[in-house]
């Protein structure tokens, strides 16, 4: 993906674990797609979620140093490889510790990069909505890149432990909500309005009431498998953009 990677991480909250005098990892495009959950956050639990508390009634609780270490790894390792080649036991060795450490306190490896991202050790590139001159066909281009990305098995499950972070309450719930869903949600509203202006009523609503509701349906594709072939894409796009008569 390209463009703007938005905030990064907790922009504004506590300096808990943040690597000491350095910026963010930042991916290039190519690494991995970023895909969101847009609206409001959900509050509530996931299924399956832990109880507060939870990892350190697995074991010890967690040291700093290591947890530091694994979320610096983590990212650095998602920057040179992706998430595909992205494996436990790679973070544990990059991290100096032990597979069982950072099993103890992470479910999976897209536990550890969902809190590498709320934390402010990694930053995804958002999917860039373009500007051809052309509402319509940027968004299809932009749904298509999003479905293409997200279908992808292995990205499926980073998709899924965002997902699931965003739909827990808390800090990681914010961050990611700060880091990734407000600046998709601002571009495609600034993508609307920059059409609205352009073309004065043109538009079959208001641009930010439109673009909500092409977020709102995204969100149903990637939280729920509601479908986005290419039938559905063209019906939200008439709804949103439709083509000049």
């Amino acid at each position: 993906m390209s463009g703007p990677s938005g905030g990064a991480g907790a922009g504004g909250r506590g300096t808990r674990g943040r690597r000491p005098g350095r910026g963010p990892q930042v991916l290039p495009p190519s690494i991995v797609d970023a895909t969101s959950r847009f609206g409001e956050d959900r509050r509530r639990k996931p299924v399956g979620a832990p109880s507060p508390g939870a990892a350190e009634q697995r074991g010890r609780p967690r040291s700093q140093r290591a947890r530091v270490a694994v979320l610096t790894a983590a990212a650095e390792l998602m920057v040179s490889g992706g998430f595909a080649d992205l494996t436990v036991e790679g973070i544990a060795a990059a991290a100096g510790v032990g597979k069982q450490t950072v099993y103890r306190w992470w479910g999976s490896k897209a536990d550890v990069v969902v809190e590498a991202v709320a934390e402010g050790y990694l930053t995804l590139p958002i999917v860039s909505l373009g500007d051809a001159g052309d509402l319509r066909a940027d968004l299809a281009a932009w749904l298509r890149g999003i479905r293409s990305a997200i279908e992808e098995e292995d990205a499926a499950r980073l998709v899924e432990a965002i997902m699931s972070a965003l739909a827990s309450a808390g800090e990681t719930s914010e961050a990611i909500h700060q880091s990734l869903i407000r600046p998709i949600m601002a571009e495609i509203d600034s993508r609307f309005r920059e059409h609205d202006r352009a073309h004065p009523g043109a538009l079959p609503g208001p641009p930010s009431f439109l673009a909500e509701t092409v977020g709102a349906h995204l969100l149903l594709h990637v939280m729920f498998g509601w479908p986005l072939g290419e039938e559905r894409i063209g019906q939200l796009l008439d709804l949103v953009a439709p083509a000049a008569p």
